[in-house]
């Protein structure tokens, strides 16, 4: 074992330093802790550890094990097939302009920031801490690279670019919650293509089907043709009354349909749901069917969109048999509490619906409008349901 230890100051220059040996660790001290290369540093065959950041702006040729703790910036020419190791247990930022790294591992606590763009031509490993992927920067693994590892102690908070077809496995998660996603074959030609997770879904009506999470997966199309793929998905069970009764809900854009895949396998100890068909949609929710809604409820679609292309979505619309007719009423609101809208007929109401005019006839602007209905079901007893219902333009 070797100890190097070197001091950070302007007159501290090398015009070629190599490293050989079992494991290094390297502090330095002065100004911050760290390595600051301005030179050339090979990296043969050796574990170097260190304690602090690392600066890149000579040439740095890893062919060995780099592990630090501190920041990674490179803006000079990094080659090599070694591995880059974020041992930091903290906040870490690696900042890498558009190169290429071998292996990037991540192993210490905390959350790791992508600035810029990496990309991955060997492994990227998961074991602990968070890393987040900015919107405008990109974590790709090229069509060779491996994912591994992924928990809910580590995971991509962001996209993850990936090229190639075949399996594809993207450990995602969101604000503390892991939900990965498996590509089981994509197909295509020289597809590029991101996925992430993301929150607060907007609202989506399928009859008889209840979406009990806000979480929901994207997929972008960045390249080349993607096929499709049959895909897994990983649930949480304490989210759904009965798990054997999940859907995967798929869809191309909001403002249209989403379909309702049943053609689905359950893996209970895996909690995982796979899909028995190829799915293309870029849009992935889980749902679960709902024998209840289909015996007692009622259906109340709760978005509309003046021009959708399909017209089943221009329009808010009541479905089901439960409710009687007698003394309905349905209102609509506007932020400040004033009736936009009122209706006292359930049969208007089922088979024209409301289309997002006011009382005058005038077209209401996009945004959120609460709504009260009240009606008698079936069973002479009093009903009443309050709510949303956003206008998509």
């Amino acid at each position: 074992m070797t100890n190097l230890y070197c001091t950070k100051s302007p007159s501290f220059k090398w015009k070629t330093l190599l490293l050989s040996g079992a494991m290094m660790f390297l502090s330095c001290q002065a100004f911050s802790q760290g390595l600051y290369n301005q030179a050339s540093l090979h990296i043969n065959g050796v574990t170097l550890y260190v304690g602090g950041d690392i600066h890149n702006d000579g040439l740095l040729v890893n062919e060995g094990h780099l592990a630090f703790t501190g920041d990674w910036e490179s803006e000079g020419n990094y080659k090599g097939s070694g591995a880059l190791d974020a041992q930091g247990h903290g906040t870490q930022r690696i900042f890498h302009f558009n190169q290429k790294v071998s292996d990037l591992l991540v192993n210490g606590w905390g959350t790791k920031y992508i600035n810029g763009k990496i990309n991955i031509t060997g492994q990227f490993q998961l074991t602990a801490g968070i890393v987040h992927v900015s919107p405008e920067a990109v974590l790709r693994l090229k069509e060779s690279a491996l994912i591994s590892g992924g928990s809910e102690n580590s995971y991509v908070e962001g996209a993850i670019t990936v090229e190639g077809i075949g399996y594809k496995f993207f450990p995602v998660g969101k604000n503390g919650t892991y939900v990965p996603l498996e590509l089981l074959d994509v197909k295509g030609k020289l597809p590029e293509y991101s996925i992430e997770v993301f929150e607060k879904a907007p609202v989506i009506s399928i009859e008889n089907v209840i979406v009990r999470s806000d979480l929901y997966w994207e997929r972008k199309d960045l390249g080349g043709d993607f096929g499709g793929s049959p895909l897994a998905i990983y649930y949480d069970p304490r989210n759904f009354q009965n798990p054997e009764n999940m859907v995967i809900l798929a869809g191309t854009d909001w403002e249209e349909p989403f379909m309702k895949i049943t053609e689905v396998e359950h893996s209970a100890e895996a909690r995982k749901l796979i899909t028995l068909t190829n799915i293309t949609a870029p849009i992935i929710m889980l749902g679960e069917i709902s024998s209840q809604w289909r015996e007692a409820d009622f259906y109340l679609s709760t978005a509309l969109s003046p021009n959708a292309s399909n017209p089943d979505n221009r329009k808010v619309k009541i479905f089901g048999e439960r409710l009687a007719g007698e003394q309905f009423l349905f209102v609509v609101f506007d932020r400040w509490g004033n009736v936009v809208y009122e209706n006292t007929s359930l049969e208007y109401m089922a088979g024209n619906g409301w289309d997002g005019r006011s009382v005058t006839g005038d077209e209401l602007v996009s945004g959120t409008y609460p709504f009260r209905l009240t009606a008698f079901d079936k069973t002479k007893k009093h009903f009443e349901r309050k709510g949303v219902i956003t206008i998509i333009y």
